[in-house]
């Protein structure tokens, strides 16, 4: 059976000293892939989206937190989360090795007018256990730890994180690497029936490796990597329904409606624990360098596949090579089990104990169908300094069509065709914008875009953006998008279009109001507020223009939603003379038009009638 491989990636993960190499090869669940549409070949395809819950165990406060990717360039960039502290990151590309481009993410600090960091992320007070990891998506909370995440759609080489420390002296410097491994997912298409064999639906299948070493130790007798427990655990059902970035967290267990990465299906353990450990000597890392999943059916072809990978701090014994010794853990999820020599001595595993701190989580999904989407944010830039180049449409192998309206610097251009911005902006200021794009597959989307240009050498306030789109394109209008100082009040308006109501906002996918005036005071964090808007119950009135035209009479407009209403007309309005119109109807703008045209009879009577 041939297989097209994806990896998507979504984790917890502690903050830990180890430099590691991680080289990951991903897919974004947003349909960032190619397949050839054949049973006997398959494409491997790319992208990602990565997002992960992070502790400072710096022993320091933090100031922002970084993600290096080699191989990759700043359009290959897709999604990045920008609901922390630090709000937006900056994301530069690094072109000194030629053929090799390096991208860094940055999510960064700004300043307090007397030059004090603006945000930070604590020093936590103890262990955190792996049911606090949703604590760290809430702004409101600070007890030690982040949520970031990042997305691209390439093959990328090493992927390193790292926090960010004040050096003494005002500067940011790396204070402590975050690295974790990375679940591939390997899909298989359908097979259809032939020769009397039975069909075969789609399936996919996750697998794991441990993360590669940066660099070998300086003992060459150490022939093996760090060793971690891992827990594998999988939902047992999957449905179609699409998995945002910021949906793919930690489950709240007080909350049993909360969005996290089970995407609304039940899960169970598939794999109590298992060391992964990578041998460097050998191919896949050698008998503990990978945990295959067994394969998960497709049924409708479209479903979208999630699991939850935690890590867990190995302390049980190694040998003189390195190699981890206990390979299994007992009842009590603490001490190792069965006997073994090590270094020439018998070991009973079981009064030994094996299992650390939690590290992490991580949650990943994969989504064989996908769509069309738009970033978040754009970056803040400096005025006179080249823009780095920023994909702002999330495309999958369809081509799309893309639209600005709105206000771009001196400089600086939105190209349709690729939906990259880029340029060198001239001007600095406050620049609001608009994006709408749409693949004829997908329902067109929009967003709204607030782009922040510094004058040169001038470090930008601290202010965090408060950005709005619509659930359905064309239900109504928003406002209220901005840039806003910490603290201050935020008024946001939804009007919908006729033949449309609101129904309410939606912060996170959470519903904050469900009034069509929302206001909010903004704290350390920005915001992307959803407009809810639906279909109206009771048509909308029809408008009457008189002598729009030429050789018109009048014309008749109203909205083309909701659909199935008919229009009849009556000359003097008796129960008998009322029918359907058959007047040509040159529906635009998401209204019914029709026109009356000379000689017009005396009176004549418009309703509209649900058969």
């Amino acid at each position: 059976m041939q297989a097209a491989l994806f990896h998507a990636s979504f984790f917890n993960a502690y903050n830990t000293k180890t430099t590691m190499k991680t080289s990951i090869f991903l897919s974004s669940f947003s349909l960032l892939f190619f397949l050839i549409a054949t049973p006997a070949h398959a494409s491997i395809a790319y992208g990602s989206i990565n997002n992960f819950d992070t502790v400072n165990d710096t022993g320091k406060e933090c100031h922002g937190f970084e993600i290096e990717i080699e191989d990759c360039r700043s359009t290959d960039i897709s999604y990045t989360y920008d609901y922390n502290h630090y709000g937006t990151p900056k994301i530069t590309q690094d072109d000194s090795v030629v053929g090799h481009p390096r991208c860094v993410i940055r999510w960064e600090s700004k300043r307090n007018p007397d030059g004090s960091w603006a945000s930070y992320t604590a020093i936590p007070r103890g262990p955190i256990n792996a049911t606090d990891g949703h604590q760290f998506t809430n702004p409101n909370i600070n007890f030690g730890g982040e949520h970031f995440g990042v997305g691209y759609n390439v093959a990328v080489g090493a992927i390193r994180y790292q926090w960010l420390v004040d050096d003494g002296a005002g500067n940011l410097v790396h204070g402590g690497a975050v690295q974790v491994s990375t679940p591939a997912f390997v899909y298989y298409p359908p097979v259809p029936a032939q020769q009397g064999q039975p069909a075969v639906p789609a399936q996919v299948q996750a697998v794991i490796e441990p993360p590669e070493a940066i660099e070998l130790p300086e003992n060459p007798d150490i022939e093996f990597g760090t060793a971690v427990w891992v827990k594998e655990i999988r939902t047992t059902t999957h449905n179609n329904n699409k998995v945002e970035l910021r949906d793919l967290v930690s489950d709240d267990p007080d909350d049993t409606d909360d969005v996290n990465w089970r995407n609304g299906e039940p899960d169970e353990v598939e794999v109590e624990w298992q060391i992964l450990q990578e041998e460097f000597s050998k191919a896949n890392g050698g008998n503990n360098g990978r945990l295959v999943a067994a394969p998960e059916v497709l049924v409708d072809g479209d479903e979208v596949v999630t699991r939850r990978y935690e890590f867990y701090e190995y302390v049980g014994p190694v040998d003189e090579n390195g190699e981890a010794k206990a390979t299994k853990v007992g009842s009590d999820d603490l001490h190792g089990d069965g006997i073994k020599t090590i270094n020439g001595v018998d070991v009973d595993l079981s009064t030994v104990i094996v299992v650390g701190e939690y590290k992490g989580a991580q949650m990943a999904a994969v989504d064989v169908a996908g769509g069309l989407g738009l970033i978040d944010h754009v970056s803040d830039g400096e005025k006179d300094t080249p823009y780095t180049d920023r994909r702002l449409v999330v495309a999958r192998a369809l081509p799309f069509t893309a639209a600005i309206e709105g206000s771009l610097p001196e400089g600086m251009v939105f190209h349709t065709t690729t939906g990259v911005l880029s340029g060198t902006p001239t001007e600095n200021g406050t620049f609001p914008f608009r994006v709408t794009a749409d693949d004829a597959a997908s329902a067109p989307v929009t967003k709204h875009y607030v782009l922040l240009i510094a004058e040169p050498s001038a470090a930008l306030p601290a202010t965090y953006i408060v950005d709005t789109s619509l659930a359905t394109a064309a239900s109504g209008q928003t406002s209220g998008d901005g840039s806003y100082a910490p603290g201050s009040e935020v008024t946001l308006h939804a009007t919908p279009t006729p033949g449309y109501r609101f129904e309410n906002w939606t912060d996170n996918g959470a519903v904050v109001s469900t009034n069509p005036d929302y206001t909010f005071t903004i704290g350390d964090v920005n915001h992307s507020l959803v407009a809810h808007f639906v279909v109206a119950d009771v048509p909308t009135p029809i408008v009457m223009n008189r002598n729009p035209a030429a050789g018109v009479a009048f014309s008749l407009e109203w909205s083309l939603m909701p659909e199935g209403w008919i229009l009849e007309e009556s000359s003097d309005l008796s129960p008998a003379s009322w029918r359907t119109s058959t007047r040509p109807d040159a529906p635009h703008d998401g209204l019914h038009h029709i026109e009356v045209t000379e000689p017009a009879p005396q009176q004549l009577f418009f309703r509209l009638k649900k058969p």
